[in-house]
C-alpha cells in the first residue's frame, strides 16, 4: 500500500524535522521540506504531493497563506495550515483560500494524526463530488443539438449560454438532486438548509482578446482557425484544471465567456489570474509567435446581477475599464463602473486640455469646511481641486482625476494642489485665522513617487507653513498594495511634521491588522456609513464601533458627507471628533471660505 506523501512548508528546520520524524512514526512519508513559499510552489510544479503542511508565518516575500492561494490556484491540493498565532483575522484569511484544517503550534501526535485523517478524508470526498458534477455538466452539454455547439473549436455557442447559466444555477441553489453534494463542494462548511445557500456563486469570466484582429491580419484563414483552436484549448485545459463545474462558451474571433462556480469571490479572481497567465504566452502558429493582449471582466451571480444578460454587461464594463487601464489585465466588476458613461470623445478632448491646463492656469481649489463637534468652530478644510474648463465648463474631478493618473499628469497636478492649498493656508494664517488646518488627497502616483519627500520639504519651505497644519489623506487602496514600504514612505514623511489620514475607510481592505501598522493621526468615515446613520442600523453599528476602536488607537475620526440633523445629532452621540459635509457648508471658493472663517456666526446654532 502506498503511503501519503507530505510536503512540509517550515523555516524554523529544528520544527521541520521534529514534524518529520512525528509523520514517519505514524505512517505517512515526507517527501520534502522547503523553508519558503517560493521553493514550494516550485516543487509543486515538479512533483505534486498528496498533503502539505504550510507554516502560516514562513519568512520570504509570500506568507504560507499567499503561497497556498497560488498553489490552489493551478493545482487542487489538500493543504493543512500551521500556526502559532490563531487571531481571527488570519483564520479568515485561510479560510478565504479553502484549506483543509488547522494545527496549532505546538501539537500532538494524535492532534496531526487525527487532523490529517479528516483532511484527506473530507478531500477525497469534495474530489468525488467534483468529478462526478463535471461528467454530469459534460454530458448535459453533449446532449445538445450541433446548433449550439460552434463548428471549429467544438466548444458551446452564445446560443447555449443562457441554458448553461441556469443549468449551474440550478446546481448552486440546490433545485435538483445535484445540489445535495454541490453544498459540500462549494462551502468552506457545510451546511444544514439548502434553502440557505444563498453564498454559492456563479462567476461569469468575460474575455477579450484585444490584438487578436491584428495578429489575425497577418495570418491567413487556416492559420486563423488554428489561432482560435489554440485559444480555446489552453481555456479547456484552464476550466479542466480549476476543477469546479463550469464550462467555456465561444462567441466570436475574439471574445470567450467562461462560467464557473467558485466557492468564494477570492477563488474566482485567482482563476481570472491563472486564465490571463495562460492567454498571456505566446501562441506559435507555423513557426510565427504571436502575443495576444487578453483583457478580463469578472462579475458574479448575484451581487452583480441575476441574468446572464446583466452579467455579461457588468462584466463588459470591467472589460473596458481593464483597457483603459492599458490592457493584459483581469478586472472585477464594481458599480462605481455605472456612475458615468464612458465616452471616448470626450475622454479625448479632456486629455487634450489636461496637457495645458496647468499653464493657462485653468485649474482652482475649493474648500470644504471641517467642524469640531466639542467646540462647533471650524477646525480647517479640505482642498479640493476643480478645473475650469475653456469650452466644457467646470469639470468636476470624478471626470479629470482619473485620465490624470492614466496620462501620467497627475504628479504635476497633484504638486500644484499641495504647493497652492500651502500657500493659501499661509496667507489666512497670516491674517488671523491661526491653527486652521489644510487637508489635501494624494493619489498613488503621487505617493509612490521616489522623490516625494524632497517634494514636501520644498512646498513647506516655500509657502512658509508649518509642516503640523498639512493633513495628507490616503485611501486603504494604495496603502495595502505594499504594506512594508508604505510604512517606510509613511514615516519619512511624519518626520517632517505633517499628518496622515486615512481616507474613505471602510470602503476598502478595512483590516484592524493593517490599521495598526500605518502611522496614521486621522481616520475619515466614509460618506456611505454616515448616511442614514441614525435610521440604519447597520451604518449606526459600524460607525460606533469605529470611532470607538480609532479613539482606543488614538486616532481622531473624522465622519465625511453629513447632510442631516440626525446624522449629526448621532455623531455627536457616538463621540465623533470632527465633520464636514453639506449640512454646514459645500466645497467654498477662496473668497467664500475666508468670509466664512471670519464671521463669528455660531454653528449649528438651529440643531
Amino acid at each position: 500500500m502506498n503511503r501519503t506523501n507530505i510536503l512540509i512548508v517550515e523555516d524554523e528546520l529544528l520544527i521541520a524535522k521534529n514534524t518529520a520524524k512525528k509523520l514517519e512514526k505514524l505512517g505517512y512519508a515526507v517527501c520534502k521540506i522547503v523553508s519558503s513559499g517560493e521553493a514550494a510552489i516550485q516543487y509543486v510544479n515538479q512533483k505534486q504531493p498528496d498533503l502539505i503542511l504550510m507554516d502560516i508565518a514562513i519568512k520570504g516575500d509570500i506568507d504560507g497563506i499567499e503561497t497556498a492561494s497560488r498553489i490552489k490556484s493551478t493545482v487542487d491540493i489538500p493543504i493543512i495550515f500551521l500556526t502559532a498565532y490563531a487571531n481571527d483575522e488570519t483564520l479568515d484569511r485561510a479560510s478565504e483560500v479553502g484549506c483543509y484544517g488547522y494545527l496549532i503550534k505546538p501539537f500532538r501526535d494524535r492532534e496531526l494524526q487525527a487532523t490529517i485523517k479528516m483532511a484527506l478524508s473530507r478531500y477525497r470526498e469534495d474530489s468525488v463530488v467534483k468529478e462526478a458534477l463535471q461528467s454530469t455538466l459534460h454530458e448535459y452539454s453533449a446532449g445538445y443539438d450541433d446548433i449550439y455547439k460552434d463548428n471549429l473549436t467544438n466548444l458551446p455557442n452564445k446560443l447555449f449560454l443562457r441554458d448553461l447559466f441556469d443549468y449551474l444555477l440550478s446546481l448552486s441553489t440546490g433545485s435538483n438532486a445535484a445540489s445535495s453534494n454541490t453544498n459540500s463542494v462549494i462551502g468552506s462548511e457545510p451546511t444544514q438548509d439548502l434553502q440557505q445557500s444563498e453564498s454559492k456563486l456563479i462567476a461569469v469570466f468575460n474575455i477579450s482578446l484585444d490584438r487578436f484582429k491584428r495578429a489575425s491580419s497577418f495570418l491567413n484563414k487556416e492559420q486563423q482557425d488554428t489561432l482560435v483552436k489554440e485559444i480555446a484549448r489552453r481555456l479547456t485545459d484552464c476550466v479542466t484544471g480549476f476543477q469546479v463545474p463550469g464550462s467555456t462558451v465561444y462567441l466570436e474571433s475574439d471574445n470567450f465567456v467562461i462560467l464557473l462556480t467558485p466557492e468564494k469571490q477570492a477563488i474566482a479572481n485567482q482563476y481570472g489570474q491563472s486564465i490571463l497567465s495562460n492567454l498571456q504566452k505566446s501562441f506559435i502558429i507555423d513557426e510565427q509567435e504571436i502575443y495576444l493582449s487578453p483583457s478580463i471582466g469578472i462579475s458574479f451571480y448575484p451581487s452583480d446581477g441575476t441574468s446572464i444578460e446583466q452579467l455579461l454587461q457588468q462584466s463588459q464594463k470591467a472589460i473596458e475599464y481593464a483597457q483603459s487601464q492599458g490592457g493584459n489585465r483581469c478586472q472585477k466588476f464594481t458599480f462605481a463602473f455605472n456612475i458615468k458613461p464612458y465616452k471616448a470623445s470626450d475622454d479625448l478632448r479632456l486629455e487634450s486640455g489636461l496637457h495645458h491646463a496647468l499653464e493657462r492656469e485653468e485649474f482652482e481649489l475649493y474648500y470644504q469646511p471641517k467642524v469640531d463637534l466639542q467646540t462647533n468652530s471650524i477646525v480647517g478644510a479640505e482642498a479640493l481641486v476643480r478645473w475650469n474648463h475653456p469650452e466644457m465648463g467646470r469639470i468636476e474631478p470624478d471626470k479629470f482625476i482619473p485620465l490624470a493618473e492614466e496620462s501620467g499628469l497627475i504628479g504635476s497636478i497633484g504638486e500644484w494642489v499641495l504647493d497652492c492649498a500651502c500657500r493659501q493656508t499661509k496667507a489666512w494664517h497670516d491674517i488671523g485665522l491661526d491653527g486652521l488646518k489644510i487637508s489635501v488627497n494624494l493619489s498613488g502616483t503621487q505617493f509612490r513617487q521616489s522623490d516625494l519627500f524632497h517634494k514636501m520639504t520644498r512646498i513647506l519651505f516655500n509657502s512658509s507653513l508649518e509642516a503640523q497644519y498639512l493633513e495628507l489623506e490616503m485611501t486603504e487602496t494604495i496603502l495595502v498594495e505594499n504594506i512594508k514600504a508604505n510604512v517606510q514612505r509613511l514615516n519619512l514623511l511624519k518626520k517632517l511634521g505633517v499628518q496622515i489620514a486615512l481616507d474613505d475607510f471602510g470602503t476598502g481592505y478595512s483590516s484592524l491588522g493593517y490599521l495598526q501598522q500605518f502611522p496614521f493621526d486621522i481616520l475619515k468615515i466614509d460618506s456611505c456609513f454616515i448616511r442614514n446613520v441614525d435610521r440604519n442600523q447597520v451604518n449606526a453599528v459600524i460607525t460606533k464601533n469605529t470611532i470607538s476602536m480609532a479613539h482606543e488607537l488614538g486616532l481622531q475620526v473624522v465622519a465625511e458627507g453629513v447632510e442631516t440633523a440626525g446624522e449629526l445629532n448621532f455623531l455627536k452621540d457616538a463621540q465623533c471628533d470632527v465633520i464636514q459635509g453639506f449640512i454646514f457648508s459645500r466645497p467654498l471658493e477662496v473668497k467664500e471660505f475666508q468670509k466664512l472663517m471670519m464671521s463669528e456666526a455660531k454653528l449649528f446654532g438651529n440643531y
